[in-house]
């Protein structure tokens, strides 16, 4: 008996290949469609690419703003999510989280490293994050939850945002940081990281354009999609077509 699918999703989002038997006469409408899931998995889902909580963008201006947007690709071993608390580095001082209308906001105030910002100096500010989802995230959903903050300095320096994931059962601590002279590649649960680049621009740059400072507002309800998004979106148009295709041909017949 012939396999007809092409592409598997695997339980941490990462795509897993297997071969699909392809007859001459079948070749169009199965093959082709198995080829083109393939070649685009392959090259735009990388290993592991998808199966953690990550941060976007994973660079941004040293003392600028930024838009962060925080990942979920998946539950916890197929345990649906329940809740995500991002810890805030003392050194970032001014956080604005973003509202998603399928998650409540909470935040946790504390000390914070004083800066000073438009003459006003800080000192007190969100040391977490918290967002509890209405509906727990099902497995094999993904959502993206935002955050505006004002980074440090330090070019160079890399901002790491340690975060927990809590499940209907267990939970999931993405906390690990590199040892010096190993690859965060290296590491089972990395903690999401933003690398400090030097500005370029006026009030120290602004990540996604958006200089939170001003007016710019971090708040919306579901934020970008990550690029991997409009690739899964040209995938099924693309098998669309090809079964369409494959469909008139048969009519033709």
């Amino acid at each position: 008996m012939e396999k007809s699918d092409a592409a598997r999703t695997g339980r941490h989002g990462a795509v897993a290949l297997r071969a699909v038997p392809c007859g001459a006469a079948r070749f169009a409408r199965r093959c082709g469609v198995a080829a083109t899931l393939a070649t685009v998995a392959a090259v735009a889902l990388p290993a592991g690419a998808n199966a953690h909580v990550t941060v976007s963008p994973s660079e941004a201006p040293a003392g600028g703003y930024a838009r962060l947007e925080f990942s979920v690709p998946h539950g916890c071993d197929g345990s649906p999510t329940t809740r995500i608390r991002v810890r805030i580095p003392r050194d970032v001082a001014i956080v604005k989280p973003g509202r998603n209308a399928f998650w409540t906001l909470a935040t946790k105030q504390g000390e914070k490293t004083p800066v000073e910002v438009h003459g006003q100096r800080i000192t007190r500010g969100p040391q977490e994050v918290i967002w509890t989802a209405r509906t727990p995230l099902p497995d094999a959903q993904l959502d993206v939850l935002q955050m505006s903050v004002k980074l440090p300095e330090g070019a160079g320096r890399s901002v790491y945002f340690p975060t927990v994931q809590e499940c209907e059962r267990g939970n999931t601590a993405w906390i690990e940081r590199p040892a010096a002279g190993q690859s965060a590649d290296e590491l089972e649960h990395p903690a999401p990281v933003v690398k400090l680049v030097a500005s370029t621009g006026a009030h120290g740059g602004s990540a996604s354009g958006n200089d939170s400072g001003h007016g710019g507002d971090a708040n919306e309800a579901s934020g970008k999609a990550p690029t991997w998004l409009a690739v899964v979106a040209l995938v099924a148009g693309l098998v669309g077509t090809t079964t369409g295709v494959a469909g008139l041909r048969r009519r033709r017949a």
